[in-house]
């Protein structure tokens, strides 16, 4: 009895649900459209899990990994879902979402990653005043300490990121990078 608790537990432990509501192949790399709630109460901030709505003229997301190497991908589409952002994650740097009703395209942004740094581009760049916290910023820099510019050049936040224990950059850069890019892409 004891046993077959245990693989009832055991079996259930990794049952949860995907924050996507579709992934699919399309030409240039995966397409995922998130799982969105209608909210709890009016004006409410909260989902109501029970209520599910679809994904309509969303902020888009396209993901630039190396062909080559490792790319954390799965951290940045966590924090895209938890922003409700359409992603395309993709190994070509020209890559683009294609007209969908899930996606304004007029709210794009594109995340290129290396190993020790992480660029963030706004398409087409924000206007003057566009976000209160970086009004007239138009890509973000995430860089490793020591390998990182000493100078941004006009027009770019540079964030400076301590290396993780392989190295690399940490999943806070991933977060921050996301925020930065749903802050500028936010409906007026």
């Amino acid at each position: 009895m004891r046993k077959a608790a245990f693989l009832l537990a055991f079996a259930t432990a990794g049952c949860a649900s995907s924050p996507w509501q579709s992934i699919e192949s399309v030409p240039g790399g995966k397409l995922y459209v998130p799982k969105l709630y209608a909210p709890l109460l009016p004006g409410s901030i909260y989902p109501d899990r029970k209520a599910p709505v679809p994904a309509k003229g969303r902020p888009a997301l396209v993901v630039v990994c190396p062909e080559k190497g490792s790319c954390p991908k799965d951290a940045i589409l966590d924090q895209a879902a938890q922003r409700g952002f359409v992603a395309l994650v993709t190994s070509v740097a020209e890559a683009a979402i294609a007209p969908r009703t899930e996606v304004d395209l007029a709210r794009t942004g594109t995340v290129i990653v290396t190993p020790t740094s992480l660029k963030v581009e706004v398409h087409p760049p924000p206007e003057a005043g566009a976000s209160p916290s970086s009004p007239s910023k138009k890509a973000l820099l995430a860089a490793l300490l020591e390998s990182a510019p000493r100078v941004a050049p006009d027009g770019v936040v540079l964030k400076l990121y301590s290396p993780n224990s392989k190295g690399l950059l940490p999943a806070e850069a991933f977060r921050d990078a996301v925020e930065w890019l749903a802050g500028v892409l936010a409906p007026p």
